[in-house]
């Protein structure tokens, strides 16, 4: 399961733990909370460098300065069904997280999105009496009230989307909304000449951006409907650059070998590498986080998503029929209205997908409205600075608020 690390008793805890200096258990799963929890992380060492951090989470975390309990890497999981196989290897990590944090509880308990795992976790800590945050409550995106509970659960919500602030808002929690640290992330450090320069790219060729998500299924069932889409629009568009980026959780050796299976050369990435990316003219994107990400940068795109069967149906029934929730794409959740192009499932074709791409490299009018319409949803976020926010209200649940003033 991972080496175990014991977080430091707190004064006054009920864990029978000597007193010691503060922690923060961080609990993130799979690749986007790993992401979040990890700049969460380097915002509370800036605030409060004596801090023990500990936690589950991915790479970044553990980069970021995190003692991982466990990896959640394996953790993703697209649908109930394929979730299904990993279920036993969660529920034990999930009771032995709970015995750890019974024995030696942390100052503050902080849950990052992953509601299937973290609000059992929540239920757990209420009872305990541990003080808890939740950041990226499940379901913030959607405009509909997502687990009601949890208002009654922890001490501090910090949700990115004013709309989910509104909806939390009315039980014991405090609710504030902090933005979106896609943000303080998304954003190129070197100009676009650079750039250039730096990736060996060619100012005078069209590049194109292929980003088939960071789940082990996405690379079985994206990857080589974008690998197939890359084939198509060499055939029809000379001389175009292919940037592809890889995420931790996924194996660059795989990645190559499906896009040389379907004859394509791109550069891989090492994760979102903006630098990069800032100069794709057009991107295909995996429905997921990577499309906010895209609208920061304000490259026009097209969502793509494929999963098995079993998955796709039950996305029909669950999100679209009973839960009302018609659009996939984050972009066009937030603006409420389809703003980029969604191929789901068996409209996900190469070739249909080659053609939204071609239309963007080629229609100047199409993408201008798209980038304008993609401004406009980073304006829904907020202002930068999620992190920050985020970590000065744990600061304050630790009750020590004046000493980081």
């Amino acid at each position: 399961m991972g080496r175990e690390a014991a977080p430091a008793a707190r004064e006054g805890s009920t864990g029978g733990g000597q007193r010691t200096s503060a922690s923060v258990f961080l609990a993130a799963g799979e690749a986007s909370g790993d992401w979040s929890g990890a700049m969460l992380a380097q915002a509370l060492r800036q605030r409060r460098p004596d801090l023990r951090l500990l936690g589950i989470g991915g790479r970044r975390m553990a980069e970021a300065g995190v003692e991982l309990f466990t990896d959640s890497s394996s953790w993703g999981a697209i649908g109930v069904f394929e979730a299904l196989s990993k279920l036993p290897r969660v529920l034990g990590i999930l009771r032995a997280t709970r015995h750890l944090l019974a024995a030696s509880p942390p100052s503050v308990l902080v849950l990052v999105d992953c509601g299937a795992f973290n609000i059992p976790l929540a239920r757990f800590a209420h009872r305990r009496g541990l003080r808890t945050l939740y950041y990226f409550p499940p379901g913030s995106w959607s405009r509909r009230l997502r687990s009601p509970e949890l208002r009654e659960l922890v001490d501090v919500i910090a949700t990115p989307f004013s709309w989910s602030r509104d909806r939390l808002t009315g039980g014991r929690a405090r609710v504030e909304c902090v933005g979106h640290p896609v943000l303080e992330a998304a954003r190129p450090r070197i100009s676009r000449g650079e750039a250039y320069s730096r990736y060996q790219l060619e100012a005078s060729r069209p590049v194109v951006a292929l980003a088939p998500g960071s789940r082990q299924q996405e690379l079985r069932y994206v990857l080589p409907v974008l690998a197939t889409a890359a084939a198509f629009i060499s055939r029809q568009t000379a001389g175009v650059q292919f940037l592809l980026p890889v995420a931790p959780t996924l194996d660059q050796t795989q990645v190559r070998s499906k896009l040389e299976g379907a004859g394509v050369v791109a550069r891989l990435l090492r994760g979102m590498d903006y630098d990069a990316l800032q100069l794709a003219e057009a991107a295909a994107v995996c429905s997921g986080t990577a499309t906010l990400e895209f609208a920061c940068l304000r490259i026009p795109m097209v969502v793509v998503y494929r999963a098995s069967r079993m998955t796709t149906l039950q996305y029909r029934l669950v999100r679209g029929l009973v839960g009302g929730q018609r659009l996939a794409a984050m972009p066009n959740i937030i603006a409420g209205k389809e703003i980029v192009r969604e191929l789901l499932g068996s409209a996900a074709r190469p070739e249909t997908v080659a053609a939204e791409v071609i239309a963007l490299l080629t229609d100047a009018d199409k993408g201008e409205r798209m980038r304008n319409d993609l401004g406009e949803v980073v304006g829904a976020l907020g202002e930068p600075g999620a992190s920050q926010r985020t970590a000065r209200l744990v600061v304050e649940l630790l009750g020590e608020e004046a000493a980081c003033a």
